[in-house]
């Protein structure tokens, strides 16, 4: 069995785990999120010459503590960063890969304050991670999920600071920014209403 379909199975078992502190949205993440990103990055990959495997295993674990905790929880990253480090290390991914994998392209898929991931793996797993939001059906499921908890308008606000944030700053190759601004685009019309 390769190491990637290893992974991919101790991820899956994670999730099935359905561990108490967890959010409840984390069933919907696993076949709606994490590996639509994971596909995302091997097709990304091909495309611009990176390691298929590195770029798919870091996709598979960008947010895995919430497996685990809320993300709310201000440990959520150093958890994700553990596990997936732990998890790499387990199926068999030597040190340099799993430096690339969690401590460039985990540690800084998200994009926040203008730090992006330096390795062509973590940049596509910051635009595959977008990609995942912008091109699915992700921020309708999260308004929803935000039901009676969340006056609407703040969630739409929440929304919006996103989107611009997942076009703008994560999608870090140009032609794929491209591709990508009618979803954009028709994303912020609608949440603008």
């Amino acid at each position: 069995m390769s190491r990637i379909r290893k992974l991919e199975i101790e991820v899956r078992e994670l999730y099935a785990q359905k561990n108490a502190n967890r959010a409840e949205w984390v069933d919907w993440l696993i076949d709606h999120h994490v590996f639509i990103v994971a596909d995302n990055a091997t097709k990304l990959a091909e495309r611009f010459g990176a390691n298929q495997e590195l770029a798919r295993a870091a996709a598979l674990l960008h947010d895995i503590a919430d497996t685990t905790m809320s993300r709310f929880n201000e440990k959520h990253e150093a958890e994700s960063l553990d596990i997936a480090r732990q998890l790499l290390q387990r199926c068999g991914f030597n040190k340099s890969e799993v430096s690339v994998a969690v401590d460039d392209a985990i540690k800084l898929h998200s994009c926040h304050d203008g730090k992006v991931p330096r390795s062509l793996e973590g940049k596509i797993l910051a635009t595959a991670d977008a990609l995942a939001h912008l091109k699915t059906d992700f921020y309708i499921y999260a308004t929803w999920i935000s039901g009676n908890d969340t006056p609407l308008e703040e969630v739409k606000a929440w929304v919006l600071k996103k989107i611009d944030r997942d076009f703008n700053n994560k999608i870090l190759f140009d032609d794929i920014k491209a591709e990508t601004r009618d979803s954009y685009e028709v994303l912020k019309e609608v949440f603008s209403r």
